[in-house]
């Protein structure tokens, strides 16, 4: 059973009562006496109890599967959570991985149960089984968050009073390892590909100069337009990402950034320009117009990274003789090369798009330099007992604050 008073909207000072009854859901409206909804509410409570309050005509609850993909009762039609909410605030690259997470986990376990009916305890039986069945905690973590979403959408549409996921945790087990470790290029290696990308590929080879010297995702690059390009103050602006076959933003607030570029990725993006402009009504006839890509195909389109991936990066590496890496090991090489150099952890995790500096040094904490570069000896120094400067706790974690 459940009854709450909840104001509707939030923010207007009008007072609502939502009972949740053997899969039976009604509301009331109060008005704008909170004190005067919640007495209703308990002799609304108290009358359930007794059987003195009949709900039968109330609308049923839906099953998970119902509120998902749609539902028709006795109060109307209802096209589903995936076709209203998903399909507005979700972006769609995490749309399609929340489809195939409903498909293969969240519709066999609790597609056919009540969403009332579904508790944190059986939430969390599920997760163990996801455990059991030798997923990652990552993996995990996505699928519970998938149905947080849709759990936290049915409790705000009223139809259930809490979101059960919303507590759930999920374990990391000791000594569990990334699915893929990074795998940077060392100085020399990075050397060794560009090079060979510049004899055996020179059409892409502004595109690897520039996903080493800017970190950009390998989305991002594909992304980039000429308008985001700033030669004058040498940045780029990443506002767009190519991500599971459509151009969308970043992957996340944080991926919409400035970069800078450095004199020789300026210099060769220039010239890549100019070779472009040329290849204009050229007796290949490729294109007529610059394309507004910076790194487009042979065919003045926009890259598709499997092609990419299979006909140019695979084949290249393979010339290159060197160990076999991703294209997002270029961005790795970029986080792991500025961190190994001692620049500022928060200015290159800013730079790279990361939401957090904690982030970065999670991820990258093995290339940041070993060598220590304060005076161990200060420890000694009796004489200055009082630290220059002392920082209270709140202030400290101010300060730490403003840094991530």
């Amino acid at each position: 059973m459940g009854i709450r008073v909840r104001e509707k909207p939030n923010g207007s000072g009008i007072y609502w009562i939502f009972i949740n009854h053997h899969g039976k859901r009604k509301s009331k409206k109060i008005g704008k006496d909170k004190k005067l909804a919640s007495e209703c509410a308990e002799q609304l409570g108290a009358r359930l109890v007794l059987g003195e309050l009949n709900i039968s005509k109330a609308s049923p609850t839906p099953t998970l599967k119902e509120y998902i993909f749609g539902w028709n009762d006795n109060s109307g039609i209802y096209p589903g959570w995936l076709r209203t909410f998903a399909e507005i605030s979700i972006k769609r690259s995490t749309r399609k991985s929340y489809e195939g997470i409903i498909k293969n986990h969240l519709s066999p376990a609790f597609g056919n149960k009540i969403l009332s009916d579904i508790s944190s305890q059986d939430i969390s039986i599920f997760i163990y089984q996801l455990f059991k069945k030798q997923l990652r905690s990552q993996t995990i973590k996505n699928i519970k968050n998938c149905l947080s979403a849709i759990l936290r959408s049915a409790y705000q549409d009223n139809y259930i009073p809490v979101n059960p996921a919303q507590r759930v945790k999920i374990p990391k087990p000791e000594g569990e390892k990334p699915k893929r470790e990074p795998d940077p290029f060392g100085w020399q290696d990075r050397e060794i590909l560009e090079d060979t990308f510049r004899k055996f590929k020179p059409f892409y080879y502004p595109l690897v100069l520039c996903g080493f010297r800017t970190g950009l995702r390998i989305g991002e690059l594909i992304g980039l337009k000429w308008e985001d390009i700033d030669f004058k103050n040498r940045q780029i602006f990443v506002q767009r990402a190519f991500s599971r076959g459509y151009m969308s933003t970043p992957k996340s607030k944080a991926g919409r950034r400035f970069v800078r570029m450095t004199s020789q990725l300026a210099e060769v993006l220039q010239e890549h320009r100019e070779r472009l402009n040329e290849m204009k009504g050229n007796r290949f006839k490729c294109w007529q117009d610059l394309p507004e890509w910076v790194f487009p195909n042979e065919a003045g389109n926009r890259i598709n990274y499997g092609n990419f991936l299979n006909r140019v990066w695979n084949k290249t590496m393979l010339k290159s003789g060197l160990r076999r890496r991703t294209p997002h090991d270029m961005r790795h090489t970029w986080f792991t090369l500025r961190l190994s150099n001692g620049d500022p952890l928060h200015e290159v995790s800013k730079e790279g798009g990361h939401g957090s500096p904690e982030l970065t040094y999670r991820t990258y904490y093995k290339w940041l330099p070993n060598e220590s570069r304060t005076d161990i000896d200060a420890l000694d120094n009796r004489k200055n007992q009082t630290p220059k400067r002392t920082l209270s706790a709140p202030k400290m974690k101010k300060e730490l604050g403003n840094v991530a």
